[in-house]
């Protein structure tokens, strides 16, 4: 597979990790991930079943925050377990060439505004990457799923903002045409990213983590460039 880099990629707020011998690189944790939030959302959505249960354990008296994207996965992946036999190298090692240091916004999509900004690494370009998976098609489902419900929510934040016109409305219809679309690396500064966006529509659910765990499951705050006008992570695995 290819790895193409559509908006700009981050790591951290540190840059990008490095070997022993100092060569950048993305860790497979980055890529399982950004699968694992495509699955959740998918087959919550696909299956009644599965909904309740995580439903159920949303409103229930004993949930707390830092148990919540762990079970949520575990209910999921113990119905379905499509990363099974999913290989992936330890290390995605990328290019020094296509590293740059950049501003950073960290966006307020509903105030449209900066709020906390930063200078750190950013990696845009394409990377050859052994990717495989005999559930390489519900993995597809799964990510076109996701990929493209979070690209209308931080959309409908925006509504008549430029960057609406801009940059969103192409990436939608562009992530449609993507192999495999994901959303890697640092892209928001909400705890649990996209893990629970399925659950943002269901007034009850939003109500009770926005009271009990006091946050809000949409993806608020992303990570913006001003140079390039892009929000990050967006990328392609190519199935050659």
């Amino acid at each position: 597979m290819e790895l193409l880099c559509w908006t700009p990629v981050i790591f951290n707020r540190k840059g990008f990790p490095r070997d022993e011998e100092g060569r950048p690189f993305l860790p497979k944790d980055v890529f399982i991930e950004a699968i694992i939030s495509s699955v959740i959302f998918y087959y919550v959505k696909k299956d009644r079943e599965i909904e309740n249960r995580v439903k159920n354990y949303l409103l229930s008296q004993d949930v707390k925050f830092d148990e919540v994207s762990n079970r949520v996965k575990e209910i999921v992946l113990n119905k379905y377990p499509v990363l099974e036999q999913l290989y992936i190298p330890e290390k995605i090692y990328l290019s020094e060439n296509n590293l740059q240091e950049k501003y950073i916004e960290v966006f307020d999509l509903k105030k449209w505004e900066d709020v906390k900004g930063f200078k750190t690494e950013v990696f845009k370009g394409v990377v050859s990457v052994e990717i495989e998976s005999p559930e390489i098609e519900k993995i597809k489902s799964a990510a076109h799923s996701f990929a493209e419900a979070l690209a209308k929510i931080e959309r409908s934040f925006l509504k008549d903002h430029s960057l609406s016109l801009l940059f969103y409305d192409p990436l939608i219809n562009d992530i449609k045409k993507w192999d495999v679309p994901l959303r890697i690396g640092m892209w928001t500064e909400v705890p649990f990213k996209g893990d629970l966006l399925f659950f943002w529509r269901i007034k009850e659910v939003r109500e009770r983590l926005i009271k009990r765990l006091k946050v809000d499951i949409r993806p608020r705050y992303v990570l913006y460039l001003p140079d390039e006008k892009q929000t990050t992570g967006w990328v392609e695995l190519k199935i050659k």
